[in-house]
């Protein structure tokens, strides 16, 4: 079937729904821009769109198939991304126990913007259920028969709303009322995000566990 306009705005509406549904990356995201400002999240979002490209290729490309015959892969990215839940949330907690005379942060997520991409980039790519939903996704707009131009364009809408959508957050999160409001209450809002993290590890583990055990 051909990519029209109509298939179009359903299939970027499908992509916005994906990007704007609450998750650790948006979590990640309120933490960097509480750090490191603006430009620290526009960093994260390029980042970030980058990793859902990597993903939205593999799958409108059919190397997602291949993915299919290697489930140690997935499994090593499940645990990979487990490992980073735990590193996000020692950070969390790290950050909201431990403040310095000054009042600033001691620990922070990366004060880098070399920093900042990796971790916009990590959070997505050891997320391999994002190559789930694309695959869910993109099934339903375009078949075996589609042209590479097509294809392109899906990749391509994918990328830019995910990437659009995390800058847009960035500049509310560091909206100068909105960041300060968030300092304020640093430590409450990092011990939060922590208790998430780790709620997260749980339930990554524990599928994990059930995976390796059938």
């Amino acid at each position: 079937q051909k990519m029209t306009l109509i298939t179009w705005v359903l299939l970027a509406s499908a992509c916005l729904a994906g990007a704007a549904s609450p998750g650790p990356s948006v979590a990640l995201l309120s933490k960097t821009v509480m750090d490191g400002g603006r430009r620290a999240g526009v960093v994260f979002g390029l980042a970030h769109g980058l990793g859902i490209f990597f993903y939205a290729f593999l799958v409108a490309f059919g190397l997602s198939v291949t993915l299919s015959f290697i489930p140690f892969l997935i499994v090593f990215l499940n645990v990979a991304g487990l490992i980073f839940l735990l590193w996000l949330a020692y950070i969390m907690f790290s950050s909201s126990f431990a403040v310095s005379d000054s009042g600033q942060q001691k620990f922070q997520i990366s004060n880098t913007l070399f920093g900042n991409f990796g971790s916009g980039f990590l959070i997505v790519f050891l997320n391999p259920k994002i190559a789930l939903f694309f695959l869910a996704i993109f099934t339903q707009f375009l078949g075996d028969a589609s042209s590479f131009q097509e294809k392109a364009i899906m990749v391509s809408t994918a990328t830019i709303v995910d990437t659009s959508w995390y800058i847009l957050l960035t500049f509310i999160i560091a909206l100068p009322k909105f960041r300060k409001f968030l300092q304020s209450r640093a430590r409450v809002f990092e011990f939060t995000l922590g208790c998430f993290f780790i709620v997260l590890c749980l339930l990554l583990g524990h599928k994990i566990l059930a995976e390796i055990l059938v």
